[in-house]
């Protein structure tokens, strides 16, 4: 092997280099030397890296409008382990690390990482994004894994994998490998695609062969279901297992279920995420996970996996819920991912867990909300019998902040009113970070009540649900008049409106977010505010709470009459001027929240990825033929028939 230094990483590289290689499900080929078009993209992300931050990579992202630019340099792809707690001066493995994104966050919870990568353009590049850590904590080998594996220590805490060879016999061997590199306490993480994702069934072609249906019906590859991954760990001696599910997948995770907090109907919503290529449409894949919900199988159909297994052989009580403890829990929640379950076992499990050495995770769902600017980014973990809001980035610890701030304002703004907010506390870890914790508090969302009184056509309660958050918006204390204020510009912008707010009547403190699903309700009847992230302390006109709240309901059933923006606009008294100004306020809300970047969930529109939906195709066909019979005696259509014959001789 040779050595060279980038910055503080050493980089190792093999005698048989071969630069061209592919490690399995990182490069944009599985093998083969690079073409042209994959150079061009490896000089893009060479001089991104080498020009730009990481804070950056999101605008060039954006700019360049490229699949491998977007998979290699995102930081959202971290999302999949960014959350994962880990021992104190942790020592990790990572395989098939790619350019070093996932690489990043590893840096931030561990004492030192050695990556392996086959591309050796995308270790160089590793090297050169990182080349700025400390001495003797980044160590990349360009080379296949078996050329490296001997020389890897024996010691690991972590060992962090992405996907597994094709073969059954090759993939054992190579976890037998990962497990022989991990202490006897330490876990393995593996990131896999699922050979019964949904996404396949629905028209998603197999990302690593381009071809449709090709994972299930092992053609050119062989992916694993829960089941046979399940099999193929134990076999390779990882004694426990505890699966995770990312959604949509561990690509691009924006939330991460487990078998104790699993998505309830209305959840997965998110369903157009084709980055990678075309794709077909053959049914409405919401309403069909709606329906495996329903029948309890979303783990079988779930798009990808998250597994973390361990060696350690020690019995000790599971430290996820059981079955019967997590249905309790979402029938007194209603489900609500911003609620945790509170069970009294878990953490006297993870306790027991820790005696033994053992790093298994207390969490059991996180969502992301990272398709903001970094100071907006945060993740909310359910863990520990309670709710945990953290900044993604350093930049958000003054949003975390915030949040006990907007609490304790929204609190005495309400006091005169039944309208309660969830409790806030923020606690500093010993780095800085900050983590807003709130109460856990039993309920139903308000969603869920609506959702069900829409679809039994009782709009009675809903018009009583919609006339009674009004009343509340309505009736908070300290009533004052519009201002254009430097904040109110910041956050909304520049509006054509300005005679329109002027004659509004605005709140002192305004929780804009008001929306159905941050809202559960006892079973005392009172409405608990979960969620009041965007609360700002300038005047801001109540008619825009109540705007937004009719906006949402109205996106989640467009197709009601009864529910039009129109109709609800009318009953609430908001004249349509008045929500033109509102859809202004509102797009500058979005621009400021997202800092002008494209939300990566956009991504498939601005990359060209095109979608064919199955019915209209063949309502286009049927078109086409029902023209064709209409031409038919007409006279060219007979002259078309003639030159087609002496040309063809048919």
């Amino acid at each position: 092997m040779q050595m060279e230094r980038i910055g503080n990483v050493m980089l190792w590289l093999g005698d048989s280099e071969k630069p061209g290689q592919a490690a399995f499900g990182n490069a944009p080929e599985r093998s083969g030397e690079l073409n042209e078009k994959q150079s061009e993209e490896v000089n893009c992300l060479r001089e991104i890296i080498a020009s730009y931050n990481e804070a950056d990579y999101h605008e060039q992202i954006t700019m360049h409008k490229n699949y491998t630019v977007m998979y290699q340099l995102a930081e959202s792809r971290a999302n999949i382990i960014e959350w994962l707690q880990f021992p104190e001066n942790a020592r990790v493995l990572e395989t098939g690390a790619g350019c070093g994104t996932i690489t990043s966050a590893l840096l931030k919870k561990a004492v030192h990482v050695t990556c392996q990568e086959e591309h050796t353009g995308y270790c160089r590049l590793n090297a050169l994004r990182h080349k700025h850590v400390k001495e003797q904590t980044l160590t990349v080998y360009a080379m296949p894994f078996s050329e490296c594996e001997p020389q890897l220590a024996k010691d690991y805490d972590v060992v962090l994998a992405s996907g597994i060879p094709d073969e059954k016999a090759k993939a054992q061997q190579f976890l037998e490998k990962l497990r022989a590199l991990l202490k006897p306490d330490g876990m393995l993480v593996l990131a896999v695609e699922n050979k019964f994702g949904l996404k396949y069934w629905a028209g998603n072609k197999e990302m690593h062969v381009h071809r449709y249906f090709a994972g299930l019906e092992n053609a050119g590859i062989h992916l694993y279901s829960k089941n046979s991954l399940k099999k193929l760990l134990t076999e390779a001696g990882f004694c426990w297992q505890d699966f995770y599910y990312p959604y949509p997948d561990h690509r691009f995770a924006l939330d991460i279920y487990s078998d104790a907090y699993l998505p309830k109907k209305g959840d997965l919503t998110y369903n157009i995420a084709n980055y990678e290529d075309d794709r077909l449409i053959l049914f409405d894949e919401q309403k069909v996970f709606d329906s495996i919900i329903e029948e309890e199988q979303f783990p079988l159909f779930s798009n990808s996996y998250l597994c973390i297994a361990g060696t350690d052989k020690i019995e000790v009580e599971p430290v996820l819920i059981q079955a019967e403890a997590r249905a309790a829990m979402q029938k007194q929640t209603g489900g609500s991912p911003e609620h945790e379950p509170g069970p009294d076992g878990m953490q006297a499990a993870h306790n027991s867990d820790r005696q033994h050495g053992r790093i298994r995770q207390q969490t059991v769902y996180v969502r992301y909300a990272t398709d903001r600017s970094r100071q907006f980014a945060v993740r909310t973990d359910i863990t520990d019998g309670m709710v945990r809001k953290c900044p993604v980035y350093e930049e958000g610890n003054a949003h975390v902040m915030h949040i006990a701030k907007a609490y304790a304002r929204l609190a005495q703004q309400y006091e005169d009113t039944d309208l309660r907010f969830n409790r806030c506390r923020v606690h500093t870890d010993k780095n800085g970070s900050a983590a807003a914790q709130f109460e856990f508090i039993h309920g139903e969302a308000l969603q869920g009540y609506i959702e069900r009184a829409i679809a039994a056509g009782q709009m009675n309660k809903v018009t009583d649900v919609l006339d009674k958050m009004v009343q509340y918006i309505r009736n908070g204390r300290k009533n004052v008049p519009f201002q254009m204020t430097a904040d109110f510009k910041k956050v909304f912008g520049e509006t054509a409106g300005q005679s329109v707010l002027d004659q509004t009547v605005c709140s002192e403190v305004s929780d804009i977010d008001l929306i159905l699903p941050n809202i559960l309700v006892t079973e005392d009847g009172a409405w608990n505010v979960i969620d009041y992230e965007w609360t700002f302390f300038f005047p801001i006109p109540q008619n825009f709470i109540i705007y937004r709240t009719l906006f949402f309901l109205h996106h989640e059933n467009p197709q009601r009459k009864e529910l039009s923006m129109e109709n609800l606009q009318m009953a609430a008294g908001i004249s349509m001027e008045e929500a033109e100004v509102y859809r202004q306020m509102e797009a500058g809300f979005q621009q400021y929240v997202t800092g002008g970047l494209m939300p990566y969930r956009e991504m498939v529109n601005v990359l060209g990825r095109r979608y064919f939906n199955i019915a209209e195709l063949e309502a286009e066909y049927d078109r086409v033929m029902a023209e064709n019979e209409l031409l038919k005696g007409r006279i060219f259509w007979k002259a078309a028939r003639k030159i087609k014959k002496k040309l063809t001789g048919n």
